[in-house]
């Protein structure tokens, strides 16, 4: 990338980026500081615009069971609650 080059910044290879957005893109991985700066400015968007305020996915799938399970404890109490 041209504005990394400029920037005198340190990226990843034309193939790798190409994989990394990939990721991105499929919101399996989410970019790193650098490369979020980067993407500010080539859109010349702020973060909260691309997205990189929200809390990050899960990203193992035990994570995601663990908040899947948490969600469904926490429906559970709410629906004796309400049959009590």
């Amino acid at each position: 990338m041209l504005l990394a080059d400029h920037w005198g910044w340190d990226i990843a290879a034309e193939n790798s980026l190409k994989v990394f957005v990939s990721r991105w893109e499929n919101d399996t991985h989410r970019p790193g500081q650098t490369y979020q700066v980067l993407l500010c400015a080539i859109f010349r968007a702020t973060p909260a615009e691309l997205g990189f305020t929200r809390p990050a996915a899960a990203s193992t799938l035990n994570e995601r069971l663990a908040a899947l399970e948490s969600v469904i404890e926490g429906l559970t109490e709410r629906l004796g609650e309400v049959a009590a």
